[in-house]
């Protein structure tokens, strides 16, 4: 293999080294050219990043023509009373998502390098959760799959692929007994509760709720991020409750996000909810595609009309982004790859930009999507992300 200027041939071995797809000596001759200078592993890394951005082009962040088109369809099959400027908005919001792919590729700075820090393995999210039980005993749900007994009876089958489901059987007692199910930073999990509600839990989020509901009321209480699905029964309310803010479910689909401790964030998807900041306020009733922000401290409440995707795509394992900023789209990384992001430079958290991934994807493609298509660039150490200035 050459030093200097890669040539055709070495490009091309580097090139099967970084999909696996060497072996014997021609394996034995390019692990022996990186182990001979930095050089040679600087300029490895550069055609790592390059064929993560390739492949991060062409699978991850270029939207399919079946999802543009299924987004599309819904801006055109509109709904009676709502403006076309509103529907216009959501096609605008597609178009730029396939243009940013697009143009992404189109405009990479080839001298552009991800650090080699970055390439340590930091793991995606998985399903992972702990339960915790009426008596206070702790199940690991990623290690057990066995069905468990609750203290009144109620039957909990434990699914390996990461849900948990509660199943009503002739209970020896009707005495409300809560469980409670904890999310760790990269985990997720998915519930069903006893009435047939389901619940997808995101990221570092706690979940408590009635291991049987009683017979005027379903009330759960959230901590974090939480996907809701609710069955029908109009003789009982289902009502969330984070800290003072109480939220009313008067349809079927919402997400309500909890994480930060100024606001709280419902997008309705389907039916109704009634939304309000605490029991004093003056509740605030959300239509489907609506978003409601409620500020915790004042009380006060915001509605807007939205494109909901980009707040519920975490259930469908996407990581969508639209005009986001930066320190928004950290802070989910944070909470997904379970690492700490410091901040160099107080101006960076205000860069916007747009996306539409798997977020399941190995953590060096999006990094190296944010590096190339911005002023910013990564450093590691340990689990703490450092985003710097080029």
């Amino acid at each position: 293999m050459e030093k200097g200027p890669l040539d055709k041939q070495t490009e091309e071995l580097l090139t099967a080294y970084f999909r696996g797809e060497l072996e014997g000596l021609e394996l034995q001759r390019v692990e022996a050219w990186l182990a001979e200078s930095e050089e040679h592993r600087q300029q490895y890394r550069r055609i790592s990043a390059d064929m993560l951005f390739w492949q991060w082009s062409l699978k991850e962040w270029k939207l399919d023509s079946s999802d543009a088109e299924r987004r599309l369809k819904a801006v055109w099959n509109r709904k009676p009373g709502l403006s076309w400027k509103r529907y216009l908005t959501i096609a605008a919001s597609v178009v730029i998502l396939l243009f940013a792919g697009w143009w992404g590729f189109r405009h990479v700075d080839k001298n552009t390098e991800i650090p080699a820090e970055v390439f340590a393995k930091i793991e995606p999210i998985t399903p992972r959760a702990v339960l915790v039980l009426s008596s206070g005993k702790q199940i690991d749900l990623a290690e057990s799959h066995e069905q468990i007994t609750e203290q009144n009876g109620m039957i909990v089958e434990v699914d390996s692929s990461g849900e948990i489901r509660y199943q009503r059987t002739d209970l020896q007692s009707e005495e409300i007994i809560y469980n409670k199910v904890i999310v760790p930073r990269s985990g997720e999990y998915f519930v069903t509760l006893c009435d047939g509600s389901k619940v997808w839990l995101n990221a570092d989020t706690e979940f408590e709720f009635p291991v049987n509901f009683s017979e005027t009321i379903r009330e759960v209480r959230l901590k974090g991020e939480a996907y809701f699905q609710v069955a029908k029964d109009c003789q009982k309310p289902f009502i969330v409750k984070s800290g003072e803010y109480q939220l009313q479910v008067y349809g079927t689909e919402f997400n309500l996000n909890t994480y930060h401790t100024d606001r709280i964030e419902a997008v309705l998807v389907k039916g109704s909810i009634g939304f309000r900041a605490n029991a004093g306020c003056k509740e605030i009733v959300l239509q489907p595609e609506q978003l409601g922000i409620a500020n915790t401290g004042n009380g006060k409440t915001e509605v807007l009309d939205v494109d909901v995707y980009p707040y519920i795509a975490w259930k469908n394992k996407d990581m969508v982004f639209v005009n986001e900023r930066l320190e928004s789209i950290m802070e989910k990384i944070e909470r997904w790859y379970d690492v700490n992001v410091f901040f160099q430079n107080e101006r960076l958290k205000d860069l916007r930009f747009y996306g539409d991934m798997k977020r399941y994807s190995d953590i060096r493609e999006i990094l190296a999507y944010l590096e190339k298509s911005s002023d910013v660039r990564f450093q590691v150490n340990g689990r703490t992300l450092i985003v710097c200035e080029k």
